[in-house]
C-alpha cells in the first residue's frame, strides 16, 4: 500500500468521523428560533449517538449512568442529551436531502484514503448491495407519509421504510452506506410498487453521487424487470438479481428453451459451507 494511503487511512478513526460530522451538522439551517435550548447540531450528534449505540427508545438513551454520560462526552461531543420531545419536534422538519450528501462526503473520505480502491471486485467495479429497510411500524401512531399494510384480521399498521445501498465486497467483513432512498406512501399502490419507484430515485441518486463507480449492482427478484435494467444499464452499470422460477415463470421457460438449443450456457456452482452434514 503506498504510504500516502496508509496515512490517509490512520486518520480514518472514530474521532476524526465524529469531527467531520459535527462540522457538517454545524453547516445545516437550523429552522427553529434562535434563542432554542440545543443548538440542531446537538441534538443531530445525540440522534447519531443513539442509533449508533443501538438504544431502543429515546427515552432509554436518557437514562445512561454517570460513567455513561462521561463516554457519551468523551467520544460523541456531547454535553447534554435533549428530551425526546425536544428531539423529535427539532428533527422532524429537518429536510433529509442534505442529511443524505453526508454519506457521499463520508465516501470521499474512504476513496482519498484507498479503501475503496481495496472494494474493488471484478474488472474494478465496485458491488453495491440494495435492499429494503423497515425502520418504523406501529398501530396506531402514524403521518401523512406512511406505508399502510392491511392484515386478515382488518387491522391496518402504518410503517416507514427505504431503501439502503451498500458498498461491499465478499472478502471484506466491513461494508459502507452509501445512500438511503426513503419509500413513500404516494409512491405505489403495492408493497412492490412502492419499493420499485424508491429503486429509480435511489439509482438516479447513486449515479449523481458517484459518477466514477464502475457498479456491479446486487438486487432481489422484485428488481429483475425490465424497466429497472434498462434503467441501470443505461448509466453503463453491471448487475447481478436473483430470479425465481414461482416469479419468473416467463423468464424461465425462455432460458429453458434457449438452453435446449444451445443459444445460452448453465454455470452451476454449489456452496457446501452451510449444507447439513449427510453421511
Amino acid at each position: 500500500m503506498p504510504l500516502s494511503y496508509q496515512k490517509r487511512q490512520q486518520k480514518l478513526t472514530f474521532d476524526h468521523l465524529m469531527l467531520s460530522l459535527s462540522e457538517a451538522f454545524a453547516r445545516l439551517p437550523d429552522h427553529r428560533r434562535s434563542n432554542a435550548s440545543y443548538p440542531l447540531a446537538d441534538i443531530l450528534r445525540s440522534a447519531f449517538a443513539m442509533f449508533s449505540l443501538k438504544s431502543p427508545s429515546l427515552l432509554s438513551f436518557r437514562q445512561q449512568t454517570r460513567q455513561e454520560r462521561r463516554n457519551l462526552r468523551a467520544i460523541y461531543h456531547l454535553t447534554d442529551i435533549p428530551g425526546d420531545t425536544q428531539m423529535r419536534a427539532a428533527l422532524d422538519p429537518v429536510a433529509p436531502a442534505p442529511l443524505r450528501a453526508l454519506f457521499a462526503m463520508l465516501c470521499a473520505m474512504l476513496q482519498a484514503a484507498g479503501v475503496v480502491k481495496q472494494y474493488h471486485y471484478w474488472q474494478r467495479h465496485v458491488i453495491v448491495a440494495v435492499d429494503g429497510v423497515e425502520h418504523f411500524s406501529s398501530t396506531k401512531v402514524h403521518c401523512e407519509h406512511c406505508t399502510t399494510r392491511t392484515h386478515r384480521d382488518g387491522t391496518t399498521s402504518y410503517h416507514h421504510s427505504g431503501l439502503a445501498a451498500v458498498l461491499l465486497h465478499p472478502d471484506h467483513g466491513e461494508v459502507f452506506p452509501l445512500d438511503f432512498e426513503p419509500i413513500l406512501n404516494p409512491d405505489g399502490a403495492t408493497q412492490n410498487d412502492c419499493e420499485r419507484t424508491a429503486a429509480k430515485r435511489l439509482c438516479t441518486a447513486l449515479h449523481e453521487q458517484y459518477p466514477d463507480f464502475s457498479i456491479l449492482l446486487v438486487e432481489d427478484a422484485l428488481y429483475a424487470n425490465a424497466p429497472h435494467l434498462r434503467h441501470i444499464t443505461g448509466y453503463g452499470w453491471s448487475y447481478v438479481l436473483h430470479v425465481k422460477p414461482d416469479s419468473h415463470p416467463s423468464l424461465v421457460r425462455q432460458f429453458a428453451g434457449r438452453l435446449a438449443s444451445g443459444q445460452v450456457s448453465k454455470l452451476p456452482r454449489f456452496d457446501w459451507t452451510d449444507a447439513p452434514c449427510r453421511l
